[in-house]
């Protein structure tokens, strides 16, 4: 289970940086990947804040907002995963 978390986090430090990069804030990404969503930023932060809880519709709702391939990230966190 500690492995699943680690990667998690990882995954949400990749989106992070890509969306730094991207010069985006954190609410042009919630609003970009949970259009739908009542409340994007709202659900976006939950996410941040408690990334045990990220689905992987999330994930790649994210990785799409933040303009990257969704299997490059996966790969990018798992790399970073197994290194921490």
């Amino acid at each position: 289970m500690q492995e699943a978390l680690a990667f998690t986090q990882q995954f949400l430090e990749a989106v992070e940086s890509a969306r730094i990069a991207l010069g985006r804030s954190h609410s042009d990404i919630a609003r970009a990947a949970f259009p739908e969503h009542r409340d994007p930023v709202g659900a976006y932060r939950k996410i941040r804040n408690s990334g045990q809880n990220l689905r992987l519709q999330d994930a790649y709702r994210l990785a799409f907002a933040v303009q990257q391939d969704f299997p490059s990230l996966c790969w990018r966190a798992m790399q970073d995963a197994r290194s921490s």
